[in-house]
């Protein structure tokens, strides 16, 4: 176990020699002792070495196969030590593949990453989610790739970072190639910090970027720099959120077309890619790794929460193909209550008490209060396996529903006259010009008559069509949406109310 076959002799007639080359995960694992989703000094104590946590692996010069498998909760809290990650450099010979590093909390200073301060080898089908910090090259998934012949193929980070100089989504700075990959997480300069900061790259020092993007909105980086990034020219393609999240696969034309590619050396391309839904980023599906879930991705947002509006739900699409609440993650049951968390800055979060909307424990559904506003939202909930799916970290922070400016009124098709339970009411979708995401949402109220203060939302409807039940009656409904621009502005559109529900 742990060793490769190896066809020694190139006779089919002799038994297969084992050739141990370097290690596989055969289980995933975890730092989270006490099963409380997260790793503490006190709670965790197995794992902490004076509060420093994971002691990087040094000078890795094996091959490295995760089979598919997640290391959770990786945390190091190594502040002024160089090389810092899971491993602290891989080596010119290695390979490192099919892993993901899930919910990690990296610190480090020069050369920080969560798979490795120092990459001068080749990293393949990885991922990395949760937060790294340090000085100079600093990356989500490397902080320093520093051969010309290094590499990262078909890879991905949803993680924050932040540091000095040379910081980037998924490379801090590069030599070498990076192919058909992309970052979302936060960017952030830290005090004191020079140039170099990047959504996917910091420094593009020599070599090729191929077909690798980040969000222009979850990272805090636009084309071009803005928002304090200005990452070096080499340094990927800026994208949107929608544009990263369109299903397209590898259709000619775009801009994933070339990603399906040859990653094992044996004839053929591999088909590495799982693009999921228009909720979601592109998923590693290669040399059976699951999608459910993976990177916190296995649960969306409906539409994109790109900015969270305080006062109006968000809901959680908990697979792939369902809407909210309407199946689980395949083999997998929900243990406990949904957990709600915010943070002020997308590294680290604390727990909403009592999110839910009334709801205790919370559910699957939570309306954002005044108190968020300025603030980034998360949700997660424990499996029946003992590990935590987590929404991805990062969106926009929550606004405040004064914000928006009023927008024409929705007109509905029909179903509105003399609403009735059972029967379907339809509105239109009148997107505006220039509109690149919406969200809707629908409301019983007891009165049709302003402020319309004592209005409730309807749990899980979130599209043009809502067909009334047994709870309306005698209520009047309304749908609003939000529609967002490329500029950040927005504005809320709503249909007349209907008249009183009636009984079937």
């Amino acid at each position: 176990m742990g060793c490769e076959l190896t066809d020694h002799d190139g006779n089919s007639g002799t038994p297969d020699q084992a050739t141990c080359t370097g290690y596989e995960l055969i289980a995933s694992l975890t730092f989270d002792e006490n099963g409380d989703g997260q790793v503490t000094a006190t709670g965790d104590p197995t794992y902490w070495d004076s509060n420093k946590g994971w002691l990087p692996l040094g000078a890795y010069t094996g091959h490295f196969k995760g089979n598919g498998n997640t290391i959770d909760l990786l945390t190091i809290g190594r502040t002024g030590t160089n090389d810092v990650g899971l491993f602290s450099s891989i080596g010119s010979s290695s390979r490192i593949e099919t892993v993901g590093i899930t919910n990690a909390t990296v610190t480090g200073s020069i050369y920080t990453g969560i798979l490795a301060g120092t990459n001068s080898g080749s990293v393949v089908a990885s991922y990395t989610t949760g937060a790294v910090s340090g000085t100079t090259r600093v990356g989500g998934i490397i902080g320093y790739q520093g051969l010309n012949n290094a590499s990262i193929h078909s890879s991905y980070s949803t993680a924050s970072v932040s540091g000095t100089q040379h910081v980037g989504g998924v490379l801090g700075q590069k030599f070498g190639s990076m192919t058909n990959s992309y970052a979302t997480g936060l960017i952030s300069r830290l005090s004191g910090g020079a140039s170099e900061i990047g959504g996917l790259i910091g420094f593009s020092s020599q070599g090729t970027t191929t077909a690798s993007y980040y969000d222009s909105s979850s990272s805090g980086c636009v084309t071009g720099g803005g928002s304090g990034c200005t990452g070096s020219p080499g340094g990927g393609v800026a994208k949107t959120a929608r544009e990263l999240q369109t299903v397209t696969g590898y259709t000619t034309g775009s801009i994933y077309a070339d990603w399906n590619v040859n990653l094992d050396g044996v004839t053929g391309n591999d088909d590495p890619w799982d693009f999921g839904n228009n909720m979601q980023y592109p998923m590693l599906k290669y040399a059976g790794m699951s999608t459910d879930p993976q990177g916190g991705q296995a649960m969306g947002i409906p539409d994109n929460w790109n900015a969270p509006v305080a006062g109006e739900r968000l809901g959680v699409c908990l697979t792939a193909d369902d809407f909210p609440n309407r199946g689980i993650v395949s083999g997998q049951t929900y243990k406990e209550a949904w957990v709600w968390e915010s943070s002020t800055n997308g590294v680290a979060w604390s727990t909403i008490t009592g999110a839910g909307d009334g709801n205790n424990p919370p559910t699957y559904e939570y309306t954002p209060s005044a108190t968020d506003v300025g603030n980034f939202i998360r949700a997660k909930v424990k499996m029946t396996d003992g590990a935590f799916a987590t929404t991805r970290a990062l969106g926009g922070r929550v606004v405040a529903s004064s914000g928006a400016t009023a927008g024409a009124e929705v007109p509905f098709r029909y179903g509105h006259e003399a609403p009735r339970v059972g029967s379907k009411i339809v509105t239109t979708d009148p997107v505006p010009a220039g509109a690149v995401d919406s969200r809707f949402g629908w409301q019983r109220c007891p009165n049709n008559t302003a402020p319309h203060s004592d209005c409730e939302h309807i749990s899980h409807i979130w599209w043009v069509e809502y067909t009334p039940t047994a709870d309306d009656v005698g209520n009047y409904l309304r749908m609003y949406v939000y529609y967002e621009t490329a500029d950040g502005a927005w504005t809320r559109h709503e249909t007349p109310f209907t008249t009183g529900v009636v009984a079937r």
